[in-house]
């Protein structure tokens, strides 16, 4: 091991080198024989990055300088090194805070952000991968209530320079350049799931428009790079999909949904009827997922955001009902896009103003094209998205138990949406549809009816008409194919089943509509858990 004394002698002497200008370059060589190779130079100069102001050796700089000397040798290990401490010294999860002296030059963080765009990393693609870490979690410590530095404000201006110069490449270099470019897009949307603060700040001209920069790559038209396009529209549903540990903030909802730029963009791709434009054969389909999720985050977000942009957000859901008219999904993937779309526009629209959602529930044409279950009998998958799909807008509180009560359809959207799943399926009873998938040998149609089954149960409303349903042969229908648990053999379907009996139990007045001993059965199934196999005669089900 060598000594602090000569590794700070060989430091102080590699830096005077560099800083003397009438010098040629300082051989990194001396530098390695004296500290064990570059990992061992490397080694040495880390500890002094985080604690810049008491480095007289300027360890950055040296670090810097050999890494841009000599890429083929430090670059991979400096990248790895550097990410490693930095995980390792800013985990927010484990750091003492009252005695953290910790400091990040911004000569650091611009060192670390042109590492995403390094010479090399196109066939490295590891060194990429351990800045975007680094710099992550830096933004993390940053957004820490105990620190509030200007990392990220930082990153994001560096971010944009780097974006502007790699937008400037000539022809022969633009496929390195598209690589480098979504690398900055996929680090910027990161630090953005982080909080409202960096929302906005991508958002900020201060910080020179970084996310407009991606705004342009995914919306432009005409767009010379349909692929680097994709991966744009790729980029931003990523911030638009609700994460579990990334909640959604105002600041990325009032983006989301009341940027005329985003929506302009993505209808034009979708093929407007406004716009007189055909639905884009290439990226059509990335930008009506993004469009989904937009809807979903309308679902929750519509009515905690600002007057502007909810009016704005209702103009969106118009002009995405018009343009779902045009569309015509062939294959079992374009058709699930379909489906999600059309249920989370429908699901928008039902929670938004009476007029919307009066005028969706009049659109027979998207519904019975959402929920006809016809012609797609060896097409199990599809039929399980339906079928959850319409679970989902009947009763949200089942899949988002989290969310607020004001995101919920009335009793009359619930009722009138499950009617209309009949309508699309030779006018037939709903439930009856509903019964007949419930006993499909698909496991994944069974579920979807399981789901549809449950919304229903826990719409108050909807309880006596399940309950009191009889086929054509005037049975109780419901109720016996309920209590009946030979009709299931899967682990996932008895907890359905559970689930729907959950939902019923917890309805009010429900005795009345049943028989004593399926009621009994019931209350035993709900005590024992969804194992427990019933013992009650089917002819004593309804007495």
């Amino acid at each position: 091991m060598v000594p602090p004394s000569d590794v700070e002698e060989a430091l102080s002497s590699f830096a005077a080198s560099l800083n003397d200008s009438s010098a040629s370059s300082p051989d990194a060589s001396i530098l390695e024989s004296k500290l064990s190779g570059p990992d061992g130079v490397v080694t040495a100069l880390l500890p002094k990055l985080w604690l810049p102001q008491t480095d007289p050796n300027n360890s950055l700089s040296i670090l810097v300088h050999l890494v841009e000397a000599y890429p083929k040798k430090y670059m991979n290990i400096a990248a790895s090194a550097i990410r490693r401490d930095i995980e390792h010294n800013f985990d927010t999860t484990k750091m003492d805070t009252s005695e953290q002296t910790y400091e990040v030059c911004d000569a650091l963080i611009l060192a670390l952000a042109k590492l995403l765009v390094a010479p090399n990393s196109d066939t490295q693609t590891g060194i990429a991968t351990d800045a975007h870490a680094a710099l992550l979690a830096l933004c993390k410590w940053d957004n820490h209530e105990y620190h509030k530095s200007n990392t990220c404000q930082q990153l994001f201006q560096h971010l944009a320079t780097l974006w502007k110069y790699l937008q400037q490449q000539q022809k022969d270099k633009l496929c390195e350049s598209s690589t480098a470019q979504m690398r900055i897009a996929a680090l910027m949307i990161d630090v953005c799931l982080l909080g409202g603060k960096e929302v906005a700040l991508a958002l900020s001209d201060d910080t020179g428009g970084v996310m407009n920069k991606l705004l342009h790559l995914a919306l432009d038209f005409p767009n010379k790079d349909p692929l680097l396009q994709m991966t744009a529209l790729d980029a931003l549903e990523v911030l638009a999909v609700e994460n579990k540990d990334y909640p959604m903030t105002s600041e990325r909802a009032e983006f989301l949904l009341g940027n005329d730029e985003l929506h302009n963009g993505l209808l034009y791709l979708i093929g407007s009827s406004s716009e007189n434009v055909e639905f884009d054969p290439i990226n059509g389909y990335a930008a009506l997922r993004l469009l989904t999720e937009i809807c979903r985050v309308g679902i929750s977000s519509s009515n905690s955001v600002v007057e502007s942009t909810q009016t704005k957000f209702y103009s969106l859901l118009e002009c995405f009902q018009k343009a779902l008219h045009a569309l015509e999904p062939r294959g079992e993937s374009e058709r699930l896009s379909y489906i999600y779309a059309v249920s989370n526009l429908v699901a928008s629209c039902a929670t938004s103003t009476e007029e919307m959602s009066k005028s969706i529930l009049q659109d027979t044409t998207l519904l019975h094209g959402w929920l006809s279950l016809l012609s797609r009998s060896s097409q199990p998958k599809l039929k399980s998205a339906i079928l959850s799909s319409l679970s989902q807008v009947i009763e949200p509180g089942i899949w988002r138990e989290e969310e607020d009560a004001c995101t919920r359809p009335s009793d009359y959207i619930s009722l009138s949406l499950y009617h209309a799943f009949g309508e699309a399926n030779n006018q037939k009873d709903p439930t009856e549809c509903l019964l007949a998938s419930a006993k499909s040998p698909f496991v994944e149609e069974r579920l979807g009816a399981y789901n549809v089954l449950r919304a229903m149960a826990s719409r108050g409303c909807c309880v006596r008409m399940l309950l009191l349903y009889k086929g054509e042969d005037g049975n109780s229908i419901f109720v016996e194919w309920l209590l009946n648990q030979d009709n299931e053999s899967t682990n996932e379907g008895r907890q359905a089943k559970y689930n729907i009996v959950e939902s019923l139990l917890a309805a009010d007045n429900i005795e009345g509509l049943i028989s004593t001993k399926a009621f009994r059965e019931m209350q035993l199934w709900m005590k024992r858990g969804p194992a427990h196999t019933t013992t009650i005669p089917w002819d004593l089900a309804t007495e």
